[in-house]
């Protein structure tokens, strides 16, 4: 008899408690704690190789961060990539290793990195002001986003522990 493989998810939200809407991702990941079932909840404010210990040894992984725009549309959601990947304010940075460079040295280096599923990009607008709270524009706006991530994280979940049963690899699908 085979024994199943549990996938380990991870969702982790990033951002800056002081800075106002830049809190954002961490207030996001903690109201989905109990709409994903069986995922970790985790929060950072720090980026590059300080981002191992967290995410190593996980099989899926959610990023949920604020993310600066010059149309400045405050609740805005968008889907980050490698070839977007510009605007969050935690994942890249121009003084050290961005995600997707640490998450390749991870992998070269041997360790069980997971599969980075999405990256959810919330806009909070032009800059990040002081304050412990969020803007009331954007106040208004998470549950609505909160909701519209769960639904696409569970989504996805679904997929990929569907054809985690039927064999289908998914890391090699490149997600």
């Amino acid at each position: 008899m085979s024994k199943k493989h549990v996938m380990k998810t991870l969702i982790l939200g990033m951002g800056n408690p002081i800075l106002s809407d830049d809190g954002v991702g961490l207030l996001a990941a903690e109201k989905l704690r109990r709409r994903i079932a069986g995922a970790d909840i985790a929060s950072s404010t720090m980026i590059g190789l300080s981002l191992f210990d967290l995410i190593i040894g996980y099989d899926v992984l959610f990023i949920i961060d604020a993310l600066i725009s010059p149309d400045g549309n405050v609740g805005g959601l968008k889907k980050v990539g490698q070839q977007n990947r510009y605007g969050t304010l935690h994942l890249f940075s121009s003084h050290g290793l961005d995600l997707f460079d640490l998450m390749k040295l991870g992998r070269r280096c041997g360790y069980a990195m997971p599969l980075l599923a999405e990256i959810y990009g919330i806009e909070i607008g032009k800059h990040a002001d002081f304050g412990e709270k969020l803007s009331p524009a954007l106040e208004e706006k998470l549950p609505a986003l909160v909701e519209k991530i769960s639904e696409d994280i569970n989504a996805f979940l679904s997929r990929f522990s569907k054809d985690a049963q039927s064999g289908r690899d998914f890391y090699s699908q490149g997600l």
